[in-house]
């Protein structure tokens, strides 16, 4: 009975305690919508929100008209915060100036009230930040709180409030807009886990995220006005899903941050300082299950953000606790070692975000239990805090999307065009070195080996070059390389990025096939190697055209022909217009031994045919 007091008042005394280092956000704007005077939230918040409706505030309203609105018969228990609202019966807009960059919180209060012919209990909108949707047309009956979490790359963060329908509106009490600390979402570190395992998941602040829970593991109801960025905090009794396996933790001691670990503004002193941890009791084997806890997020198979927050608060000595940590039933970390993680040091408070999908309940459950490293003595797990945010939209998804495929398209086609080039060079060398006057017969038995184009885009037709390849015959760059193969070392996926790469070096022999190393001269090589850079020019108007292609490949193999490394004599112009060369003209050039070998230019494209073989 006395434990348990003890525990009631010191939870209580931590639920007020105060916190003496408090944070300054760069950008800070707190608003009393429909308001002619400032107030504060609670009585304890001692931030003061400014009123919209004077002309100092006014100055944040930027578009469309709206109504003040005043409660004139409001509940005794009901903020004062929440006794005015604007409304807007035609698209309006918030516009706040942006100083510095980055993540920045939103939060949006709606309170419904009946005041001058409104209820606003009725209301049907949307809200839009700088044209991500937050909400899509929303409506509320009872008060609501809606915190996001996003970065503004902008110089400026306008919210749209959109009536749905002609006879609608919208409406909201209060508006905070402030910036975070640099490092609360960071785009390397999440793990993304599922049934394919754990992969790493990045950018991750390129996403809105919706706040769903945020919970104080093991402690009580944490206010405002104990966090450092006035965040609510709930306890986590509602959420396990059995009771009896978990049994509380506390401490009276102020947790040992540490950099490079969580922060105040992380998560408060308090969430830290208190836990669930294994109800082990007098029996050993009940120590054997997991803690789980359930936490509803409305439908399923949609991507969160969950931070797990853990302080060992604990253990006597270093290296005693390992546990593993769960998310929906997969393996999230295994072993879990709090003593390596904070850089040996106890009740140091560090957090893990990890990427999952709601199950098909509409839910995420989060599991820790024991890990199989150690004794009886070792045998324990905990967690201090949850916060779960839903991941609403990527920012700017839809330029990013297109930019992507513009991309994808544009790299394939590059890719392709590249080879083809490789094969124009090619089969006119392997001719050359061969210094034969007829046109060799195809082998009996010859492989035919099918080099397609634009592999896995959806953009346009599918094109296929296939390529008579002789045994007695090699391609210089190794075996015929689809322009993009993902089965190949990572900077070997892309067949011209691979090549540019060694051309910039200037050693672009490395890469040759070691059946013709020591055949190529440096001279010819150089010529092709040019040609196919200038084929690779971000721009169209920077890439030459097929008949000057064409040229340079002719120059690279009288390179190629000549008796010394000497720079060959440069061809001239092409005469005629590089639409001309694919007719019947034949080349004629000397093979070096007095005898001479022809080369039809519509030869080099007899090989191109389409998926349907023709």
């Amino acid at each position: 009975m006395e434990t348990k007091t003890l525990l009631l008042l010191s939870l209580t005394l931590l639920s007020h305690v105060s916190l003496s280092t408090s944070f300054t956000p760069t950008d800070n704007y707190l608003i009393n919508c429909g308001s002619n005077a400032t107030t504060s939230f609670t009585p304890t918040d001692s931030r003061i929100f400014g009123a919209d409706s004077t002309s100092q505030g006014s100055i944040f309203l930027s578009k469309g008209p709206s109504i003040s609105l005043k409660n004139q018969n409001p509940s005794p228990d009901s903020p004062t915060l929440y006794n005015t609202a604007r409304v807007f019966t035609t698209a309006s807009t918030y516009r706040f100036s942006i100083k510095r960059n980055g993540t920045h919180l939103v939060r949006l209060h709606f309170s419904p009230f009946k005041a001058q012919g409104f209820d606003l209990s009725t209301a049907k909108f949307s809200v839009l930040a700088n044209g991500n949707m937050l909400l899509s047309d929303f409506s509320n009956k009872v008060v609501v709180l809606k915190e996001y979490v996003f970065r503004v790359d902008d110089s400026a963060l306008e919210i749209l409030f959109r009536p749905v329908g002609e006879s609608s509106f919208g409406y909201v009490n209060a508006i905070e807009m402030f910036s975070a600390p640099m490092d609360f979402i960071l785009d390397e570190g999440a793990k993304l886990v599922g049934a394919n395992g754990i992969e790493v998941y990045k950018n991750l602040s390129s996403h809105v995220l919706e706040t769903i829970h945020r919970i104080n593991v093991g402690g009580s109801k944490l206010v405002p006005f104990n966090d450092t960025m006035w965040r609510t905090w709930i306890p986590d009794e509602d959420f396990l899903v059995f009771k009896s396996a978990a049994k509380r933790a506390f401490t009276t001691r102020v947790p040992n941050y540490q950099s490079g670990g969580a922060s105040r503004e992380i998560a408060p002193e308090n969430v830290y300082m208190t836990a669930q941890q294994l109800n082990k009791g007098n029996n050993p084997a009940q120590s054997r299950f997991n803690i789980t806890w359930n936490f509803p997020v409305g439908s399923g198979g949609v991507r969160h953000l969950v931070r797990l927050h853990f302080c060992d608060i604990v253990s006597t000595s270093l290296n005693m606790l390992y546990f593993n940590v769960y998310l929906n039933e997969y393996s999230a970390d295994s072993d879990f070692d709090l003593s390596s993680l904070t850089f040996h040091v106890l009740s140091s408070p560090i957090y893990v975000d990890y990427i999952v999908d709601s199950n098909d309940l509409g839910a995420v459950r989060v599991s820790v239990g024991p890990s199989a490293i150690g004794g009886p003595l070792k045998v324990n797990a905990i967690l201090n805090g949850v916060e779960i945010m839903k991941m609403i939209n990527p920012s700017g998804s839809q330029s990013g999307s297109k930019k992507r495929t513009v991309w994808i398209v544009v790299g394939s086609s590059i890719g392709g065009f590249v080879v083809l080039c490789l094969i124009i060079f090619v089969v006119t060398l392997s001719c050359k070195c061969k210094k034969r006057k007829l046109k060799p017969r195809r082998v009996e038995n010859a492989a035919w080996t099918p080099l397609r184009v634009n592999e896995g885009s959806t953009h346009g037709r599918m094109s296929e070059v296939t390529v008579n390849e002789y045994r007695s015959l090699k391609i210089p760059f190794a075996d015929i390389q689809p322009a993009v193969d993902p089965l190949l070392g990572r900077e070997q996926v892309n067949l011209a990025e691979w090549a540019m790469e060694w051309q910039k070096k200037g050693m672009l022999e490395k890469i040759i096939d070691a059946h013709l190393a020591g055949q190529i001269k440096q001279k010819s090589l150089k010529k092709f190697g040019e040609t196919a850079e200038k084929c690779l020019a971000d721009y169209g108007v920077d890439r030459p055209s097929m008949g000057d292609v064409l040229w340079n490949l002719e120059s690279a193999l009288q390179l190629q022909e000549s008796d010394s490394n000497a720079n060959a004599p440069e061809l001239p112009p092409p005469a005629i217009a590089p639409q001309d060369l694919s007719d019947n003209t034949e080349t004629e050039t000397d093979s070096g031994d007095g005898t001479s070998s022809e080369i039809r230019n519509s030869q080099v494209f007899s090989q191109l045919m389409n998926n349907d073989g023709r």
